[in-house]
C-alpha cells in the first residue's frame, strides 16, 4: 500500500506549543514596552494591580495570537503530502513570523501614538490620516525611538530562531492514525474559538474590549490591559453607536435634551473669530497654575485669559484633533466612536457655521496644512464653510515647515489679512499646526525657543508668540472691535504634572471668550465648567440664532455653573463631571464616583459609598440620558430634528 502523510501526536504538539508560547512572549514585550514608554501613565500603579492587568493583558494576547494564527495552524493541522516538504514548511515558518512581526510593530508603534489619544489605536485610525503624507513623520519617529527599531530586530532574530519545526511521518496509516488526526483538528478549533472568545463556557459573553475594565479602576489604565492588534481587529466593521433604551420618550425628553431654542438676534451682528490652538493644554498655563511659579510656556494666552472671559473648569471632550473639531463646530462630543470617522459623518448637521450663514454670515475656515490633511477640507464644507483656506491657498511654500504644512506665524498673518477681504458679518475658524509632532520650530526661533523639560514646549511658546503678533496686526484691522474671539485647544499633549494624567485631567484645555469692547466677556473668570461643545450654543445665543437647532453642550451665558456639565469617553468607559463629582459609566452600572475638589488626583473611589448615592444616582441618570439621546441621533440620522 502506498505510503500516506500522517500527524504524529506529540512530535506535532509540542513544537506547536512552544512556537505559540514564544508568541505569546513576545507579545508579553511589547507590552511592557508600551508601559516603560507611557510610564508617566502608569507609575502610580501598585505591584498587586499591576499583576492583575498583566493576568488580563494575557487574555486578550491569546486572543490575538488565535486570531491572527487561526491560517497557520490550518495549514499545519491539513493532511497533505505537502507538509513535509521542507519549502512548505519554510513558508509555514515565514508566515508564522510575519503575522506575529506585524503585531509586534502595531503594538510598539501604538505606544508613541498613545501618548497623543490616551487609548489604543481602533479600525478607525485607518481613515484618520488617509489624506495624509505622514511618512516623513514616521521616519522621523523611526530615528526618534531608535531603541524600538532595536528590540524589534532583536525579537526578529530570537523568533526566527527559536521557532520549532512540527514533525510528520509518512506510512501506512492506521485507524489510530486517523482518530489522531480528527482529535487533533478538533482540539485546534477549540483551542482558536476559545482564545478568540476568550472562553470556553458557550453561556459566556465574547471578549470583547469593554472587558479590559475588569481589571483596572481606571480607564486609561485598561489600555494597559488591551493590545492594539486586537482592538483594531475587534472594531473593524463594527456599529460606531450602539443605542441603548434606558428610558422611554416623555421621560428622555425630562432628563435632558440636546435642543437649544432660538434667541433674539443680536443687533450689533458681531462678527465671530474661532481661533484651535494645537495641543495647547491648560497644564502649559502659568495663570491656572499657581504652583508654576511663573513656569509657563504660553504668556500671551495667558495674559488674554485675564482679560476675557475663562472657566473654573474647562475642558475638550476628546483626545485627537478631529474630535476636537466636532465638538467645536458641531456641539458633538466623543462617544463611543468618534463622529468625523464614523458612519454618522454622513448625517445631516446643523453646525455653528452653517446655522450662522443662515442669519447672513459669510464662513471661511483656514488650515495651514496640506490640502486634504485630516480630511478637514471636506468636513469644513459639510459644517457649512462658504471657502477653505490651506496650504495651496496660501501659495507660498517658503513657510511651508516640511512635515505638515505652513508655520503659524506666517499663517496667522494671512489669516488676519485674509478677513479684510470678507463681507462683515463673518464667522471664521483657524487651526493651527506648529505644535503638533514631531514639534519642529523655524530655524531662526530655535536659540529663542530652546527644548523645555518636554519637546512641546518651545513650539508652544513659538505659536503663542504667532498669536500675540496675530493681535497685534487684528487690532489695526475695521473688524476688529466688534468681533467676539474664541479660543481652546484641540486636545491635550505631552504632560509633566501628575494632576493632569488623571481621567479628567487629560481633557483639561483652555476656553476663553474675548471682545475687544463687550464688557460681557471682560475680566471675568466664571466657577463653573466649560467644555468644547458648549462653544456653538454660547455663540449662537450670543449673535442670535432664529430658529432652534441641536447642540450637546450648554449655553455658557444663559446656563447657571452648577447645572453645567462634561462628558467623556475613553477606553470603553462613559464619563460625566458636573459640579464637585465625577462619574464613570460602562454603559449598564456606574463603575467610580469621584469628589473632584477633596480628591484631584481621583484615587477614592466613591461608588458604593451610601452618603453619596443621590449623587451617583442623579448623575448616572443625567449621563444615561445623554448617551441615549445621542446614540438615538446618530443612528436615526436626526441631528437637524428640533421636535421632539
Amino acid at each position: 500500500m502506498k505510503e500516506t502523510i500522517y500527524i504524529p501526536f506529540k512530535e506535532f504538539i509540542l513544537p506547536i506549543c512552544a512556537n505559540f508560547a514564544l508568541a505569546l512572549i513576545a507579545m508579553l514585550v511589547c507590552r511592557i514596552a508600551f508601559m516603560m514608554e507611557n510610564w508617566n501613565t502608569f507609575s502610580d500603579l501598585s505591584f498587586s494591580e499591576l499583576l492583575l492587568i498583566y493576568k488580563g493583558g494575557t487574555r486578550f494576547d491569546w486572543a490575538t495570537i488565535c486570531y491572527v494564527n487561526a491560517l497557520y495552524i490550518i495549514l499545519q493541522t491539513l493532511p497533505l503530502p505537502l507538509l513535509k516538504n521542507d519549502k512548505y514548511q519554510l513558508f509555514t515558518k515565514i508566515l508564522f513570523v510575519c503575522l506575529n512581526a506585524i503585531c509586534w510593530v502595531i503594538n510598539l508603534m501604538d505606544s508613541v501614538y498613545f501618548q497623543f489619544i490616551g487609548r489604543r489605536c481602533t479600525s478607525s485610525v485607518f481613515t484618520e490620516f488617509k489624506n495624509d503624507n505622514v511618512s516623513d513623520i514616521l521616519g522621523i519617529e523611526f530615528l526618534r525611538h531608535w531603541y524600538f527599531i532595536m528590540l524589534f530586530l532583536i525579537m526578529l532574530c530570537a523568533f526566527w530562531k527559536l521557532y520549532r519545526y512540527p514533525s510528520f511521518c509518512t506510512g501506512k496509516i492506521t485507524a489510530k492514525n486517523y482518530i489522531q488526526a480528527a482529535v487533533l483538528f478538533v482540539v485546534s478549533i477549540i483551542i482558536l474559538v476559545g482564545g478568540i472568545r476568550g472562553g470556553f463556557d458557550p453561556e459566556q459573553r465574547p471578549l470583547n474590549n469593554k472587558e479590559a475594565k475588569e481589571y483596572t479602576s481606571r480607564p486609561i489604565h485598561s489600555a494597559l490591559v488591551l493590545n492594539t492588534p486586537y482592538s483594531i481587529i475587534r472594531t473593524i466593521g463594527k456599529r460606531a453607536f450602539p443605542q441603548p433604551e434606558y428610558f422611554d420618550a416623555q421621560e428622555l425628553k425630562s432628563i435632558y435634551s440636546p435642543v437649544h431654542h432660538a434667541t433674539a438676534i443680536n443687533a450689533s451682528k458681531p462678527n465671530v473669530v474661532i481661533i484651535i490652538l494645537e495641543s495647547f493644554a491648560s497644564e502649559y498655563s502659568a495663570y491656572l497654575n499657581k504652583d508654576a511659579k511663573g513656569k509657563g510656556f504660553m504668556p500671551f494666552l495667558d495674559s488674554l485669559m485675564q482679560q476675557g472671559m475663562t472657566f473654573e473648569h474647562m475642558y475638550s471632550n476628546g483626545h485627537s484633533s478631529i474630535d476636537g473639531q466636532a465638538s467645536v463646530h458641531l456641539s458633538i462630543p466623543l462617544m463611543v466612536e468618534s463622529f468625523f470617522t464614523s458612519h454618522a459623518s454622513l448625517n445631516e448637521v446643523n453646525g455653528m457655521a452653517s446655522i450662522l450663514k443662515g442669519e447672513g454670515y459669510y464662513t471661511a475656515y483656514f488650515h495651514g496644512a496640506d490640502n486634504g490633511s485630516l480630511s478637514l477640507d471636506g468636513f469644513s464644507r459639510s459644517a457649512g464653510y462658504d471657502s477653505y483656506h490651506g496650504r495651496n491657498e496660501y501659495a507660498n511654500d517658503a513657510d511651508w515647515d516640511h512635515h505638515w504644512g505652513i508655520w503659524d506665524e506666517p499663517f496667522l498673518q494671512y489669516y488676519a489679512k485674509e478677513m479684510n477681504k470678507m463681507a462683515q458679518p463673518f464667522v471664521t475658524t483657524i487651526f493651527t499646526i506648529t505644535s503638533h509632532h514631531p514639534f519642529q520650530i523655524p530655524e531662526k526661533y530655535k536659540n529663542v525657543y530652546p527644548e523645555g523639560e518636554i519637546p512641546i514646549h518651545k513650539t508652544i511658546q513659538y505659536t503663542d508668540m504667532s498669536l500675540r503678533k496675530f493681535f497685534e496686526t487684528a487690532k489695526k484691522q475695521p473688524w476688529y472691535d466688534n468681533t467676539l474671539f474664541v479660543l481652546t485647544g484641540d486636545h491635550t499633549n505631552q504632560s509633566t504634572y501628575k494632576s493632569y494624567q488623571t481621567d479628567l485631567g487629560t481633557y483639561s484645555v483652555p476656553v476663553i471668550f474675548y471682545h475687544p469692547t463687550d464688557s460681557t466677556f471682560r475680566c471675568r473668570k466664571d466657577k463653573g465648567i466649560a467644555q468644547h461643545i458648549d462653544i456653538m450654543p454660547t455663540v449662537l445665543g450670543y449673535t442670535g440664532c432664529s430658529h432652534d437647532y441641536v447642540a450637546f453642550g450648554n449655553d455658557l451665558l444663559r446656563t447657571k455653573p452648577e447645572d453645567r456639565f462634561h462628558v467623556g469617553f475613553q477606553n470603553d468607559i462613559y464619563q460625566i463631571t458636573q459640579g464637585n463629582m465625577l462619574l464613570q459609566f460602562d454603559g449598564e452600572k456606574a463603575t467610580a464616583l469621584y469628589n473632584t475638589d477633596k480628591d484631584t488626583m481621583l484615587k477614592t473611589n466613591l461608588v458604593n459609598d451610601a452618603r453619596y448615592s443621590k449623587d451617583k444616582e442623579r448623575l448616572e441618570r443625567k449621563l444615561k440620558g445623554i448617551i441615549q439621546s445621542y446614540m438615538k441621533r446618530m443612528n436615526d440620522n436626526t441631528l437637524t430634528q428640533t421636535k421632539e
